[in-house]
């Protein structure tokens, strides 16, 4: 916007006060033998489509169906993924592996690793939850690491092959390995994959629906490392108190639980002690404390009266049952409900819009318990609330600029002859991001922005000079016809000289390039075609939307200055006499 608010205050300044003192002599402009072929060839494509208005905006319609089907058939992105130098890495082991066998692994990952041509250096750490980070905390899995890879500046390959490399070499290792080269993908922010929080109260009812979702999803081509959200979980012993048998001993719930309590109470720490290497936390237990076994709990005796009022101890597998049963680590709660989450990877190759959408039509027809919900949460959502953001960005934009352009054409309907480029425009935009192999992305969406405030200006440019010749009194088809042919060398400039700036962005292969790319390419592709409509299409509507009769006061007006000139004939031979006295004395 500053830019453009500056070049707007020079072209109004400057260059007209430097061409008053550089255009001094009247010269002859050169003919340029391709633009001079060129105009002949467009003379003829205006006037054919002149002739067949209908099935020029047939086939533009057409066209913009066609590209928005192929665009869209490319899937959508959050943003671009970009190249890098980082790549990060998890290796995890069978359960119950114990730290020394995993870092035994993970330094033989790192010898391998650090053997690669490409790659400088290597970190690694053992994995925690995320709860865990943020708070600082432990939780450090034993059987998991994550490893951090940095590649040189000037690497021969690209992050997806040298990961490719990597699991190659590290196959026969017997440790599941994944590797995420897109360290620069901004999605990261909000998450990536898919996600579904299956939300309820009960939870084995919630852990019984997460199991059927994941094993669904599972079954939707591109998907990958399905989770059903009990991967961190553990094995409990359930205890079910039979009320009616506990009030036979005058017990209740509460107070069954209270006496078990203290016996499945853990150690606490109750002191600390300083020593120069590093910090021992001192636990506090009783001597004749063992750890508690099923057949222990079973017999574990609870106190309780008879019907005559007496204490008795009755083993709590009277009054109650035990059952195995899992137990989540932690309990999530999300606008006050339970959930257990649901994710999946995206395979390498497949687009999370389009995964993401199979997903959706493969969970339609699941039914879900009254009162339990499926909320999609994934990268997808975010993609679609930033893409939805920035439309109606796009949507102002326009509302703006047909303002602007009433206001300066006083009228309605020559604007919304220029506005009805801007959709038909964007099928250039739709098939360059289609070619490039591009998704529909945040990027590519503020590209089009852009695209909508550039194509305008031909538009305005051509249609304004139309109008032009048509106050002279020019009939309208001619009028048309000769604003094509005198407008054609600047709108040809225009769009050649935004295109040649912005290919540059299109062709570097830079660190972090392809963060802009998709701008550059919608914008570069919605010129090229863009171009094509302000020289034919816009006559053409142009056409079919001003009549004649529109101007049949302006031609009045033409004919009124004719009949003065009549009236005063003299007057104008004397003028035309001292023009070529004028030119003779040039001459001699």
């Amino acid at each position: 916007a500053y830019s453009l608010l500056a070049s707007l205050m020079i072209a109004l300044t400057v260059v007209p006060a430097m061409a008053s003192k550089t255009l001094i002599k009247e010269k002859i402009q050169k003919k340029n033998s391709l633009f001079g072929s060129l105009l002949p060839a467009y003379e003829k494509a205006i006037g054919l489509a002149l002739r067949f208005k209908p099935v020029v905006l047939l086939l533009v319609v057409a066209l913009l169906v066609v590209s928005a089907l192929a665009a869209f058939a490319k899937g959508t992105a959050f943003m671009p993924d970009m190249d890098s130098t980082q790549i990060s890495m998890t290796v995890t082991l069978p359960e119950k592996t114990p730290l020394t066998d995993t870092a035994e692994v993970t330094d033989e990952v790192i010898a391998r690793l650090m053997a690669m041509e490409d790659v400088t250096d290597v970190g690694a750490m053992a994995s925690t939850s995320s709860l865990a980070m943020l708070t600082g905390g432990g939780n450090s899995s034993t059987r998991s690491t994550d490893i951090y890879v940095v590649a040189r500046e000037d690497k021969t390959r690209s992050n997806e092959e040298i990961a490719r490399d990597i699991l190659e070499k590290t196959a026969d290792l017997g440790a599941e390995i994944t590797v995420d080269t897109s360290s620069m993908d901004m999605s990261a922010m909000g998450g990536s994959g898919i996600s579904i929080q299956v939300r309820g109260r009960e939870l084995d009812t919630l852990r019984q629906i997460a199991e059927e979702v994941a094993a669904i999803v599972e079954t939707v081509e591109g998907t990958s490392q399905v989770s059903d959200g009990m991967a961190e979980s553990g094995e409990e012993l359930r205890v079910v108190v039979d009320r009616e048998k506990a009030v036979q001993y005058g017990l209740t719930v509460a107070q069954v639980f209270t006496q078990i309590a203290p016996k499945l109470a853990d150690s606490s720490n109750a002191t600390t002690l300083a020593a120069a290497e590093k910090d021992y936390v001192v636990y506090v237990s009783h001597g004749g404390d063992t750890e508690l076994t099923r057949a222990m709990m079973e017999e574990l005796p609870i106190k309780g009266t008879d019907e005559e009022g007496r204490e008795v101890e009755i083993p709590l597998s009277e009054i109650a049952e035990l059952s195995p049963a899992v137990s989540l680590s932690s309990i999530s709660r999300a606008d006050q409900n339970r959930y257990i989450e649901v994710s999946a990877a995206i395979a390498e190759g497949y687009n999370v819009g389009q995964v993401s959408s199979r997903v959706e039509a493969r969970l339609a027809d699941y039914s879900v318990p009254e009162g339990y919900s499926l909320v999609f949460s994934g990268e997808n959502e975010m993609i679609n609330d930033a893409i939805s953001q920035v439309l109606l960005m796009l949507l102002l934009a326009v509302v703006f600029m047909y303002l602007i352009m009433v206001a300066q054409f006083q009228s309605l309907l020559l604007p919304f002859i220029i506005m009805f480029t801007i959709p038909l425009a964007f099928t250039g935009g739709l098939l360059g991001l289609f070619v490039s192999g591009s998704e529909i992305s945040v990027i590519a969406l503020i590209g089009f922005v852009m695209l909508a405030g550039i194509i305008v200006n031909n538009g305005i440019v051509l249609i304004d000079y139309m109008n032009q010749l048509r106050e002279q009194g020019m009939e309208k088809r001619e009028a048309i016809l000769t604003a094509g042919r005198t407008r054609l060398r600047p709108v040809l400039m225009t769009a050649l000289t935004t295109i040649l700036a912005l290919s540059t962005m299109v062709l570097s292969n830079d660190m972090g390039a392809e963060m802009a790319k998709p701008m550059a390419v919608t914008t570069i592709g919605g010129l090229l075609y863009g171009t094509l409509l302000t020289l034919v299409v816009v006559p053409c509507i142009y056409d079919i939307f001003i009549r004649e009769k529109r101007q049949s006061g302006l031609a009045g007006k033409s004919r009124k200055g004719e009949r003065n000139i009549e009236k005063a004939p003299n007057k104008v031979g004397r003028q035309k006499h001292r023009v070529s006295h004028k030119r003779g004395k040039e001459k001699q």
